[in-house]
């Protein structure tokens, strides 16, 4: 199983437009999870520009086995659109994201190479115009504290990044608290120090930022 400590992806999705002798590209790029996530963006990007000459497209795509990279030249000639746009996400790092261009023809034949660089320029447009984030292996703690060791927890939270997501106050404090995979450790000792009656329990890692 594949397991990174961190990737690099983006956080919304993101457009720019860029012309090259008459013909107009427009680069979407979009966070997915799954190959079932790019598919309905594709799907969607299909119906958006509908009347386009090309819908081209690349992502990568991080699973339990590998990395899984998909590009298609939608009918440009082969390897002058797909791989160039795969070649530039490759060339970032950027992973579980999918990049559309599409290409609405302007009447004049670019030729293999400058069809190559319209679609890289499309591709690093699009990248250049989301917001990238490093995502990490991240694991959600349920906490149960006696209210005596509340200020000492919250004391500890603000210096040791731990993050806590939800409170609720009844006759325990339950506390959902999110931390790095690499500290989950330090945070179980931490809550047995405080009180003898301290609960924690964690749930499955997860990759995501830390706010």
């Amino acid at each position: 199983m594949v397991k990174l400590s961190s990737y690099k992806s983006i956080t919304e999705q993101a457009n720019c437009e860029v012309r090259i002798r008459n013909s107009q590209f427009i680069g979407t790029i979009a966070p997915v999870l799954t190959e079932e996530d790019a598919s309905r963006f594709l799907g969607q990007m299909r119906h958006t520009y509908r009347d386009a000459s090309h819908n081209v497209f690349a992502f990568r795509i991080l699973r339990d086995n590998g990395l899984l990279e998909r590009q298609s030249d939608d009918g440009e000639p082969s390897g002058t659109a797909g791989k160039p746009t795969l070649d530039v996400l490759a060339g970032t790092g950027l992973i579980n994201v999918c990049v559309n261009v599409t290409r609405y023809f302007g009447g004049t034949l670019l030729g293999t190479g400058g069809l190559v660089r319209a679609y890289q320029a499309a591709a690093r447009e699009a990248i250049a115009h989301a917001t990238i984030s490093e995502f990490k292996r991240l694991v959600q703690a349920r906490i149960i504290l006696p209210y005596p060791a509340y200020d000492k927890f919250l004391y500890t939270a603000n210096n040791s990044g731990f993050i806590i997501a939800d409170s609720e106050f009844s006759e325990h404090i339950t506390l959902t608290v999110i931390c790095l995979e690499e500290d989950a450790g330090n945070l179980q000792q931490t809550i047995i120090g405080l009180a003898h009656t301290a609960q924690i329990s964690f749930g499955e890692p997860y990759y995501g930022t830390l706010l």
